[in-house]
């Protein structure tokens, strides 16, 4: 099979109702230099695997593999084992691009070769409008504020260089976050490589992305959330601040890390299986952790203001529930609870 200019790697698994629109959007994609679909069948139990090889039957631009059941790291992995393109990029199933997506994301790449291009994302299915192969690119954003913007803690609205992300894998031992550690993991590598590389984001959404699915805080329990967050958050701000970023981007991300925190130990107390008296330790011991005393403590010293800070810095269980379930709800007793806090502190904290 020629070699491509790029290839999308599409891990699959029980998405039947959703795969068609995933493929035919990426066989639609006019490319210059060609496109591949890697579909990897992990191990689905309904008509995928069959829906993958019809594709295959009937377009040599798409490559099949089927493997027993592993997750999505490992599926992702052995597209990386078989993409053979100058630039690769991930898709879910469930996903789709929008025309024109991929060569807007090539021209980008083509005219700043050194760059990481990334691009948004619409979550409205609606969105038909062919993307223009000269879209409008942002000025060189910062890791933090990437993050900020939920552009970095995914793989599928990115391009990569093929020759560095084959380099790596997406770590199977992570039940969550292991998208996030990916993408550190190649920026730090790109960063070796082609160092002060700048970033290049497309403001037009190339990708459809279908919030309806399962997996997020809101609708699935991860019983080691609150042990994992903070190994991917150690890893990110230690980039973030490598980098030099600016305190207008430290103290919001810190912020973020609290509140993600603080919602996972309140979510331990509402979801997880275990006695309550389990539930209460298990929290409190993720309340406890070392990591999180280090940040409160930078929090501390730079005045930046959560209202997660006093519960936390407090060991209140309750205060912290409280919180992570009013502001879920969109309750106003979260807004009356934050400026409470603030006002404890004195008042003159940064809040923005």
């Amino acid at each position: 099979m020629q070699r491509s200019a790029l290839c999308v790697i599409v891990p699959v698994w029980n998405a039947e109702k959703t795969l068609a629109r995933c493929v035919d959007s990426v066989l639609a994609q006019q490319v210059k230099g060609g496109v591949r679909c890697i579909l990897v069948d992990d191990g689905s139990t309904d008509g995928s695997g069959a829906l993958c090889d019809e594709y295959a039957a009937r377009d040599d631009r798409v490559q099949v593999i089927h493997q027993p059941g592993s997750g999505v790291s490992a599926a992702r992995n052995a597209g990386l084992g078989a993409a053979d393109g100058e630039f690769l990029a991930f898709l879910d199933s469930d996903d789709a691009l929008r025309p024109g997506a991929l060569q807007a994301a090539l021209t980008v790449q083509r005219q700043a070769p050194g760059a990481f291009v990334l691009w948004h994302y619409t979550t409205d299915p609606a969105c038909p409008d062919p993307v223009g192969p000269h879209a409008a690119t942002a000025q060189q954003p910062a890791l933090a504020r990437l993050y900020l913007d939920c552009l970095i803690a995914m793989p599928w609205n990115k391009l990569y260089r093929a020759d560095l992300a084959k380099r790596l894998l997406f770590d199977k031992a992570y039940s969550l976050g292991e998208d996030l550690q990916f993408v550190l993991d190649y920026i730090a590598l790109l960063e070796r490589e082609q160092p002060g590389f700048v970033y290049r984001v497309l403001e037009d959404p190339l990708t459809f992305y279908d919030c309806s699915r399962d997996g997020t805080l809101s609708t699935k329990y991860h019983p080691d959330y609150c042990e994992i967050w903070p190994k991917h958050f150690a890893k990110l701000n230690a980039m973030v601040l490598a980098a030099g970023a600016p305190q207008a981007d430290l103290l919001p991300l810190w912020r973020a890390e609290v509140r993600v925190m603080a919602e996972g130990m309140g979510d331990i107390l509402r979801r997880d299986p275990g006695a309550p008296a389990t539930r209460r330790t298990k929290a409190l011991a993720a309340m406890k952790a070392p990591w999180l005393k280090a940040l409160l403590n930078t929090m501390k010293r730079e005045r930046c203001y959560s209202p997660y800070y006093l519960p936390l810095r407090w060991h209140s269980l309750f205060l912290v529930a409280l919180l992570a379930e009013t502001g879920r709800s969109g309750s106003p007793l979260f807004g009356k609870l934050d400026w409470g806090g603030y006002y404890l502190l004195g008042g003159n904290w940064h809040r923005a």
